[in-house]
């Protein structure tokens, strides 16, 4: 049952009501960054929960010698550890009145779905990456500018732990773009010039870096920027095996819509259907850096 008031009726349709107007614009999220960087398994039909198993690394003093003709008895166990992640549901609903879809010169409605789903995405990527503070090996500190040394240092821990290919740097936009970001290590602020070398060339001239240091770099508007009031954001560094999401058995998205004649209005509701899990400590490094 719809509320008696409409959340969007036509007095908060603003723009576009009785008059003639260019294309609407829409602030989306940057969203579904964190999706293609984890392990990712869809539940199956009847299934609510997926588990994501992780293997014990073997290490070289594990492997003997062994003697020509003789039965090599030594045996060594291969331990798994099962990590389960529980499909939850996430959802975003508003009612669009008749007056308000009556009255507006542009695809209104049509604009809602592209909204909610959006903001379901974007709520999907806030799940991933708050996972990103859990990791117990870690980079530089609260009140620490970010520098090259903590990316090539969440490099050397990600190998020593045997994390599999492809490495992701995941960072904030005060991390990527802000002066105590990787803009402040590649790019001269105070001059206004670029380093002599191709990375700070590409951070000029497209204002990104699309790797550094063996990592595909990434950011995420949903992670973390004033952790704990102080002022520092919680980027990480990662292995596709260290966060897991289970997607529901009927997909991970899901928009309908329904009429309530009583109170002129449609109800758009979108459901995200997910749930997410940290697989392999060891595969990721936090990455708590000063951004104030």
């Amino acid at each position: 049952m719809a509320d008696a008031i409409s959340d969007t009726g036509a007095g908060r349709v603003v723009g576009g009501v009785g008059t003639i107007i260019g294309d609407a614009v829409v602030a989306f999220n940057k969203s579904n960054v964190m999706l293609p960087l984890v392990t990712a398994k869809q539940c199956p039909k009847g299934a609510l929960t997926c588990q994501f198993v992780d293997y014990t690394k073997i290490a070289a003093s594990d492997v003997g010698a062994g003697t020509d003709g003789a039965d090599y008895t030594t045996m060594t166990s291969i331990d798994t550890t099962a990590k389960s992640a529980a499909i939850a549901e996430h959802i975003i609903r508003t009612d669009v009145s008749d007056l308000a879809a009556m009255g507006s010169a542009e695809d209104y409605t049509g604009n809602v779905g592209d909204v909610l789903g959006n903001a379901v995405a974007a709520k999907l990527d806030d799940d991933l990456v708050e996972l990103g503070k859990g990791f117990g090996n870690t980079e530089s500190a609260a009140g620490t500018a970010l520098s090259l040394d903590h990316v090539f240092g969440s490099m050397r821990q990600l190998r020593a732990a045997g994390a599999p290919y492809p490495y992701s740097l995941v960072l904030s936009p005060k991390q990527v773009w802000g002066a105590k970001g990787l803009s402040g290590l590649l790019v001269d602020p105070s001059a206004g010039v670029q380093a002599d070398n191709p990375l700070s060339q590409s951070k000029l001239s497209n204002g990104e870096v699309g790797t550094i240091a063996g990592f595909n770099v990434y950011w995420s508007d949903q992670i973390d920027e004033n952790v704990g009031s102080g002022g520092d954001a919680a980027g990480f560094a990662m292995s596709r095996g260290a966060i897991g999401c289970a997607i529901g058995p009927e997909g991970l998205i899901r928009i309908e819509t329904e009429r309530n004649a009583s109170f002129r209005t449609t109800e758009y509701v979108a459901v995200g259907f997910w749930g997410e899990i940290e697989i392999h400590d060891g595969f990721g490094v936090y990455i708590l850096t000063d951004v104030s």
